[in-house]
């Protein structure tokens, strides 16, 4: 799966260091400021950065070719209609601090504290474990 990540500062590189962690292929990284702690962390890994024209809105021409989901972490910009189609699959926004799956991980501690750990990154790493079911908090298809 081809990812397109759209994000910013420390939760932004949390999430490509996460991804990567689990062999995730991030194609690009779409930052609004080309000096964000994000777009430091893609270039050292070595992947490509997109610097936003307007940091409001993500357009299709930011979103790298053949990418299967864009996923916005710690994004303030709307994903246009042009680069939504762009992707194959879907979109989704991972927002830190409603998101079940961190929570889990904000509050585990004690014996079954690993667990709880494991199972919250399993659901953060397979979209199909969170996307598809409506939540409380702002994760899903956009």
């Amino acid at each position: 799966m081809r990812i397109t990540l759209v994000g910013s500062r420390h939760f932004g590189v949390t999430t490509l260091n996460m991804l990567r962690q689990h062999g995730v292929e991030v194609a690009r990284v779409v930052v609004a400021d080309g000096e964000d702690r994000l777009a430091a962390a893609a270039r050292d890994a070595g992947i490509e950065v997109a610097v936003q024209a307007n940091p409001r809105l993500v357009v299709a021409s930011e979103i790298a070719p053949d990418t299967d989901l864009i996923i916005a972490a710690h994004s303030h910009a709307r994903v246009g209609k042009d680069a939504l189609a762009a992707a194959s699959s879907a979109a989704s926004a991972i927002i830190p601090p409603c998101c079940p799956a961190i929570a889990a991980l904000r509050r585990s501690s004690g014996p079954s504290s690993k667990a709880i750990r494991s199972q919250a990154a399993r659901s953060i790493t397979s979209p199909t474990a969170w996307m598809p079911a409506p939540s409380p908090c702002r994760t899903g298809v956009l």
